[in-house]
């Protein structure tokens, strides 16, 4: 992941509110600051982080920083599992700063679907500029029920498109 602007992680973490009991979920593949910072706020309001890393170096680096005490959860993950979370939590905000393969997109949003809170936030980190990308990511989100799209350019090199997860739409 190319870097991130401090102040711009800062702004990015406004989006969480206020609450008790939150759960924030992190998919990476790789040492970026976001995890730094996720893990600060989330310690800080006491909400529980789980980072699932694509990443076997990265999650040997940080899975001794893991720790029940402080909600604060390590795992290692492959994008062909079956789940990448316990599926009896789900979590208020999923961010995803791993780069997914194109031609794996759409199964990865059927797969994150059931470890997202009914009106639980998606937040992807697209390439900036790249419309067909956050077209089809678009397309992907609205097939499994995702709303309320936005995209957020607060970042240099990334633009982000957050989403709504709604439960008991279209019939599904």
């Amino acid at each position: 992941m190319k870097y991130l602007e401090t102040n711009s992680i800062e702004k990015l973490l406004t989006i969480i509110p206020e609450s008790p009991a939150t759960r924030v979920m992190h998919i990476s593949d790789g040492g970026d600051p976001l995890y730094v910072h996720l893990k600060a706020f989330c310690l800080s309001k006491e909400y529980e982080y789980l980072l699932a890393t694509l990443n076997d170096d990265f999650y040997t680096s940080k899975k001794e920083e893991s720790s029940r005490e402080d909600l604060h959860f390590v795992k290692k993950i492959t994008l062909e599992q079956r789940g990448y979370a316990s599926l009896s939590k789900q979590y208020d905000f999923l961010f995803v700063s791993a780069k997914i393969p194109v031609d794996f997109e759409n199964e990865f949003v059927k797969k994150v679907h059931g470890h997202i809170k009914s009106s639980g936030n998606i937040i992807l980190f697209l390439p900036k500029h790249d419309s067909a990308v956050i077209r089809r990511w678009y397309e992907h989100l609205e097939e499994h029920l995702y709303v309320a799209m936005n995209t957020l350019d607060i970042f240099e090199h990334y633009e982000l498109l957050i989403a709504k997860k709604m439960h008991g739409w279209g019939g599904k």
